[in-house]
This record gives C-alpha cells, sequence and structure tokens, in this order.
C-alpha cells in the first residue's frame, strides 16, 4: 500500500508538472518601460515585447512599431535592441522542511546555498544586476553585487525547525523589488525559496499577492523545497498558480533532484527595444504614448505611457542693436546725395529655447515698423542686413525680430527704437559749382580759347584801320582801363579784429555774406584761422542748440566729432550770451579753454570749438575798443 501510494503521489505530480519545472503559458505582450523626453522633440521609448512563452522577441525593425502620440499616429525611426540588467530578490521562507539531511547528512538548504553560490560565481566582473536578500524577519542585504549579495547568504543561519513558514517573505520581497530600479527598462524577478504550508486559506492569502506581482511586472520564480509527496498539496499547487500568473517557473526539490540554472529565469529578462520617434507636440503638461507591434502572434498592443515634456517657443534675442544711424555723403564725394552712406546696416541676434530643448529652426525674419525687410529660411538664421537706401530724410523707427522653429511654434523680441538720421549734402549753386568744378574750370578754359580764338580771328579779319588798332590796344595796354573783380565788403563786425587776432596787411580777406541780420554770428573758420567759404551762422534764438540730431537741435553740425546734441548758446535779457556743453563725447572749447558745467559767458572775437569744428564769435555791435593810455613815469 506504502508503494502503491507513492505510485499515485508521483503520477499526479507528472500531471501537474510535465518537466521538471513548470513554465507559465500566457499570451505574447508588449509593455513601454520608460519614455524619455530630454532630446525632444527627439522622444525615445524603452518597450519590451515577449512572446506567448515569456521569450523575448528578438528582430524586430521599425515598421513593425506603430506609435500613437495622444491618439496621433507618429512613425517610428529608429529601433535598437540593447541589454539591461535585472533586479532580483532572493526571498527565502525558512521552515523545517530545509533543514532535512540526507543519507549524507547534509541538509536540503544546503544544496540550495551551494547552486546560488555557483550561479554568483558565474556573474561577470562587470555585472550591474541589482541583487537583495529577504527572509521572514526582513531584508538582509538590498542592491548589492552578486560577490557582497553571496557573502550574506553564506552567513544567513537561520532556526530552520523552530520556525513556521508564512507569506511575508514573499510580502517583503515585493516591496523590495517594486522599489525605484537604479537604471530604466530594468526587469524585475523574485526566486522564492519555501517549503510547503499549512494554511488551509492559502488561496485567498496569496490572491493578493500574485495581483501585485502582476500590477508590477514581476516574474517570481518558486523553488519548492520539500518532500515529493507535498507537492500535491493546497500550497505547493497557489505557489504553481503564483509561478504561472506571473510569468514565472515552478521546480520542486526533495533532495535529489538537479537544479535548474537561474540564468535561464533571468536571460529573456535582460533585452529591451529603444524605439526612437520625432514628435509633434507643442504643449507644455502631460501627454500619452502608446504601440502596437505587428508580430507572428498577431498585432500586439501596449498600453499608453503618461510623460511630461516642458515645450516653449524659440526667443530671439538682439545683440547689440544699433540705437541710431547717421547716413551721410562720403567723404569722397560729399555734394552727391546719390552716395549717402551707409548704405545697410547689419543686425545679429542670439536665439535661445527656454524648455532647453534645441531643435532646428524654420524662419527668422526682420520686421521695421511692422514690415518684413529680410527673412532667414536656412542658416545662417542670426543675421540680417537691413537696406537704408530708401530713407532720405531722419526718422524714427522700431525693429523687432522672429522665429520659428521646425514645429511651427514661434516668439517676436521686445521692440527696439532706433533714430535714422539722415545729413542732407550742401545744395544750391555753390554746391554745384564745388561738386563739378573740375568741369566748370575745364569748361571755362575752353570757352575762354575758343572766345580768344574768335577774337583773333576776328582781328585778322577785320577791316579796322591802324589808327582803332592802335586805340584798342592802348586801351588794353592801360592798366587805368582795365576791369577789377570786385571784393565784397564785409561788415564792419568783420573787419574789426578781436584783441586776440594779430592785424593782417595787404589784400583784405573775403568774407562769406551774412544771410540774416542778427545779433551776433558764428563764423566759420578753416584749419589756419581762416574764414571758411561758407554762409556765417546767425544766433537770432534765445535759446540755440547745436548737434547731429535734427529734432534735438535746432542747428544741425556735420561732423563726425559732433554729438546728437552737443551745445546750446543762450542770450540773457542783458544781451549777454552764455555757452553751455550738453556732456559731449569731444566736448565744447572757448579760447582752447573747456566750457564747464555752468557755461562760459561770450566775448566779440571768441574762438569756439565745438568738437573739431572751429568758429568765431562776432557780435553785430562789438563794444569799441579803448585806445592804449601813456602813462609817464614819475622819477624819484
Amino acid at each position: 500500500m506504502r508503494k502503491l501510494s507513492l505510485l499515485l503521489l508521483l503520477l499526479s505530480s507528472f500531471l501537474f508538472l510535465p518537466s521538471s519545472f513548470a513554465r507559465a503559458q500566457t499570451a505574447a505582450y508588449a509593455d513601454i518601460a520608460a519614455v524619455d523626453a530630454q532630446d525632444f522633440p527627439q522622444i525615445s521609448a524603452l518597450v519590451d515585447v515577449y512572446n506567448a512563452n515569456g521569450e523575448f522577441m528578438t528582430g524586430l525593425q521599425p515598421s513593425d512599431f506603430t506609435v500613437y502620440e495622444d491618439g496621433g499616429q507618429r512613425d517610428a525611426e529608429a529601433v535598437t535592441e540593447s541589454t539591461v540588467p535585472v533586479q532580483i530578490v532572493v526571498a527565502i521562507n525558512p521552515g523545517p522542511a530545509l533543514a532535512v539531511r540526507d543519507g549524507n547528512a547534509i541538509p536540503r538548504f544546503t544544496y540550495v546555498v551551494d547552486m546560488l553560490g555557483r550561479w554568483a560565481d558565474s556573474q561577470p566582473a562587470d555585472s550591474r544586476d541589482d541583487l537583495s536578500l529577504v527572509s521572514l524577519s526582513g531584508s538582509l542585504i538590498s542592491h548589492a553585487t552578486a560577490k557582497d549579495w553571496f557573502v550574506s547568504l553564506g552567513s544567513f543561519k537561520p532556526d530552520f525547525r523552530s520556525t513556521t513558514p508564512n507569506l511575508q517573505t514573499l510580502s517583503i520581497a515585493l516591496d523590495t523589488v517594486t522599489a525605484p530600479a537604479p537604471q530604466p527598462g530594468m526587469k524585475r524577478a523574485i526566486l522564492f525559496i519555501t517549503p510547503h504550508m499549512d494554511d488551509p486559506n492559502i488561496d485567498n492569502t496569496i490572491a493578493p499577492l500574485i495581483q501585485r506581482a502582476i500590477d508590477s511586472k514581476v516574474r517570481v520564480f518558486v523553488w519548492f523545497v520539500d518532500a515529493s509527496e507535498y507537492s500535491v498539496t493546497a500550497s505547493a499547487n497557489a505557489f504553481k498558480s503564483l509561478a504561472q500568473q506571473t510569468s514565472g517557473s515552478f521546480f520542486a526539490f526533495s533532495g535529489v533532484e538537479p537544479f535548474p540554472d537561474p540564468n535561464q529565469y533571468v536571460t529573456p529578462l535582460r533585452h529591451i527595444y529603444n524605439l526612437t520617434y520625432t514628435s509633434s507636440l507643442t504643449t507644455t503638461g502631460d501627454h500619452t504614448l502608446g504601440l502596437y507591434v505587428e508580430a507572428p502572434e498577431g498585432r500586439i498592443p501596449a498600453l499608453d505611457k503618461t510623460f511630461n515634456v516642458d515645450i516653449q517657443p524659440p526667443n530671439p534675442i538682439f545683440v547689440s542693436p544699433p540705437l541710431q544711424i547717421t547716413r551721410q555723403p562720403s567723404e569722397e564725394d560729399p555734394y552727391n546725395v546719390e552716395a549717402m552712406i551707409p548704405l545697410q546696416q547689419v543686425i545679429e541676434i542670439i536665439i535661445e529655447f527656454p524648455d532647453g530643448h534645441e531643435r532646428e529652426l524654420k524662419r527668422t525674419s526682420l520686421y521695421v515698423d511692422g514690415q518684413v525687410v529680410m527673412e532667414n529660411t536656412s542658416a545662417p538664421f542670426e543675421s540680417f542686413v537691413w537696406d537704408l537706401t530708401a530713407y532720405d530724410t531722419s526718422s524714427q523707427h522700431e525693429i523687432i525680430v522672429e522665429a520659428e522653429d521646425v514645429l511651427g511654434m514661434k516668439k517676436s523680441s521686445i521692440g527696439i527704437p532706433v533714430t535714422l538720421t539722415i545729413v542732407q549734402p550742401p545744395r544750391g549753386i555753390r554746391a554745384f559749382l564745388a561738386r563739378y568744378r573740375s568741369y566748370v574750370v575745364i569748361g571755362a578754359i575752353a570757352l575762354a580759347g575758343f572766345a580768344l580764338l574768335g577774337i583773333l580771328l576776328r582781328g585778322r579779319a577785320g577791316n579796322t584801320s591802324p589808327r582803332d588798332r592802335r586805340e584798342t590796344r592802348k586801351r588794353f595796354e592801360d592798366p587805368l582801363t582795365q576791369p577789377v573783380v570786385s571784393l565784397t565788403e564785409p561788415p564792419v563786425s568783420a573787419t574789426k579784429k578781436s584783441k586776440t587776432e594779430p592785424r593782417r596787411t595787404g589784400w583784405l580777406q573775403p568774407k562769406p555774406a551774412r544771410v540774416a541780420e542778427a545779433p551776433a554770428y558764428l563764423i566759420r573758420l578753416t584749419n589756419g584761422g581762416e574764414p571758411a567759404s561758407v554762409s556765417p551762422i546767425p544766433v537770432l534764438e534765445k535759446d540755440m542748440t547745436f548737434g547731429t540730431d535734427p529734432v534735438q537741435s535746432k542747428r544741425v553740425l556735420d561732423d563726425a566729432s559732433i554729438s546728437p546734441l552737443h551745445a546750446h548758446i543762450k542770450q540773457t535779457d542783458d544781451g549777454t550770451f552764455i555757452i553751455y556743453d550738453h556732456g559731449s563725447v569731444a566736448g565744447t572749447w572757448v579760447n582752447y579753454e573747456p566750457v564747464m558745467r555752468d557755461g562760459c559767458r561770450l566775448a566779440h572775437g571768441d574762438r569756439i570749438h565745438f568738437g573739431q569744428l572751429v568758429y568765431r564769435f562776432d557780435l553785430s555791435r562789438p563794444p569799441a575798443e579803448s585806445e592804449p593810455k601813456v602813462i609817464a613815469k614819475k622819477q624819484a
């Protein structure tokens, strides 16, 4: 009868276990382990794909994946297969059955430790597997290397005979293995070493733990260490169900069966796919990623995975924008209105990505007063050329730059005001003669030559008498009858010399005619101190400003050394003139002394330097010069 009972026991074991260990038979599945949006708009995801036998499906291509981002379909651009470490927890559920010795007086647990030791020694030195060891008392070592983990296992010496096994060890193991993984994409597994349990309600008590393992995608491998007759008990059946439903396996060890290699358990867990695609998202916040895998078993879906990404439009910023631009004739052709410089203004920008996701640009545009003046649709995007040839009057403008990325997100910079000053060249007959003086001289010489030739030819061909010819020659040779050039007589104030200017002899220097009656004038001087061939500046206003900016200055001075608002001359109620400097760069000087903040009183004949321009200040009614007095010295 005893042999018959043993035979029935073995037969029932084979019915439950067709081999030395039972492997789970579940449906194929795919899972998105992690989503990485750090390289947005490039999104990468770690994807697991397993067949119905729990084996990783290798050799899949991008065309085998269909990606859905927030429900919208995207193409998988690259799919690469890589290896990842495994997070393993060995849970020892102590009980008297583990201490039972064989004919050589070796306990069953010793065989278990020996097998696990050989497995730990087979791990490569650079293995990054995460190993933990737990028991009824709690965690013995957590997140350790294989070497340190086995040292802890060798020092584990529980009192098996006085311990009642229960499911507390399995619960502690689930707590340990479901902690955040050291590396994204790591799979989790539990090796549960246990004897049978005398719990009549074990099916109900183990059900929540099975569900917890399934939700956390933890594979549970069971080593049932006990006598063979206990392989058909309720607890053994519950452990088989635990292994099957979690895609693990069940192995029964009574003391003589060969242990399976634990590498068989973890090898399928070391593979993962890295899938990448280009996102089309344009909003910040949470988004979902789902996919389908076309496999021999059919179309395998993966549940949506939520991920968060910060998306902001590109931010264009001006680099040293021009606040003031002055267009004026060139020095080579100062009278040509068609050749004013500069012709264009280069504007530089930088483009920042506040969300930290630098990406390609679609365009950058430069706006002037709301109108596009230049647009870059290819690199370089950071430089613009503003054409200035269309502007012929001084004006105020606003420049704005806009950037748009490949996602269609765009943003404009703040508006920058730019003052455009147009310095017009001299006009009129004098400017015409000055511009074309060489042609005028050549023409005058040619005309005089033709006139002289005509006179000579006429003289030769004429019938004048010798007496008439003598009278004509006399008129031309007599100096008293020769025409003289009339010199413009300068005003009285201009002929009177200041106290500091030496008297000159000889011909009177020509002076430009005054253009208006004023109490005072500024006469432009050359570098040699002579009056220049330009009209004097009448000082008509009570407060007259000078500078290059026609908006700020009543009198525009055309020179690079002059500031936009350089200086001003104020006439007091008593008729006195005081000059002030407005913090100009080149400064304002009177008789080679700088003008201080409180101004300088002007006297007739003073020399004024506006930067590099020199003027003489003349009063229309200068004070009378006092005659020098000779005082005789008394002799002692």
